[in-house]
C-alpha cells in the first residue's frame, strides 16, 4: 500500500529517496490512515499538519498501524485544509524524525508477526518535499492505496483458507467412528465440497481484483472487485 502510493503519486526524486530500499526489504514502510476517532469514517482524520516555511509541522495520532516501530518509513493521511476529504494531504515521514514516537505494542489474537502500534505526532517537523502530490489530494491517494491492501489481506486469507481445508482432509482421514474414517462419510464429503468452491470462487475474485488493479485506468472497473475483496 504505501510503497504503490510513493510509486504512483510520488515524483522522480521521492521514488529514488524511498523505493529502491523500499522495493529490496531492506526497509519497510507503514501506511498511516485509521485515528482513535477516524475509523471507516476517514475522512474525518483529526493529525494536523500545519504549514511553517518549507517545512510541516505535524501533531496528532494513528492507531492500529502495521508495522509501527519497526517499519522505516510512514505514509501519513494529514489535515493540510479543512473539513472533509479534500482538507487532507499525504506525506511522507521517516522513522526518527523529531517528534515521532509510538505506543504500545497492541495485543491481538492473531498476525502476531507483524507489530501493531499508535504512531504519535507531537510538533514533528517534515520537509514539504516530503508530501506526494498537492495538497488536497490525500484522501483520494488513500483510497487507491487501500485498493491494493485488500488484494493482499485478501490473499493472505485465502492462503490461511487453503491451510485449514488441508487440515481438515488430514484430520478427516485419520479419525475414525463407527470404524470408518471420518472421511467416508457422505456429509463431511459434501462440507468439504462446500469449502474447496467457496475457496477456489474467492480465489477467482481476487485475481480479477488484482487484475483490475493494473488496467484500472483504461478499464474503470476497480470498484467493485474491491467490494468483492472485503467480504
Amino acid at each position: 500500500m504505501a510503497i504503490y502510493m510513493i510509486d504512483a503519486f510520488g515524483n522522480d526524486e521521492q521514488r529514488q529517496r524511498w523505493l529502491p530500499q523500499l522495493c529490496s526489504m531492506e526497509q519497510f514502510a507503514s501506511y498511516c490512515l485509521t485515528e482513535p476517532g477516524a475509523g471507516s469514517d476517514a475522512s474525518s482524520l483529526a493529525t494536523t499538519a500545519k504549514r511553517d516555511g518549507d517545512d510541516y509541522v505535524l501533531n496528532g495520532s494513528k492507531a492500529f498501524i502495521s508495522g509501527s516501530g519497526e517499519s522505516d518509513v510512514y505514509v501519513v493521511m494529514c489535515r493540510t485544509g479543512g473539513p472533509g476529504p479534500k482538507g487532507i494531504s499525504t506525506v511522507v515521514v521517516e522513522k526518527g524524525t523529531p517528534g515521532l514516537s509510538f505506543g504500545k505494542k497492541e495485543k491481538k489474537l492473531g498476525w502476531n508477526t507483524q507489530p501493531t502500534r499508535m504512531v504519535i505526532f507531537e510538533d514533528c517537523r517534515v520537509p514539504v518535499s516530503h508530501r506526494l502530490g498537492e495538497e488536497g489530494q490525500g484522501f483520494n491517494f488513500a483510497m487507491s492505496g487501500l485498493n491494493g491492501g485488500r488484494v493482499n489481506i485478501a490473499s493472505c486469507s485465502i492462503g490461511a483458507a487453503a491451510a485449514s481445508i488441508n487440515i481438515a482432509v488430514e484430520h478427516l482421514k485419520v479419525r475414525k467412528q463407527f470404524g470408518k474414517p471420518l472421511a467416508s462419510f457422505q456429509n463431511h464429503q459434501f462440507n468439504l465440497a462446500k469449502m474447496a468452491t467457496a475457496l477456489q470462487t474467492s480465489r477467482l475474485i481476487v485475481r480479477k481484483a488484482a487484475a483490475s488493479i493494473e488496467i484500472y485506468v483504461r478499464t474503470k472497473l476497480l470498484k467493485e472487485p474491491m467490494k468483492l475483496c472485503r467480504w
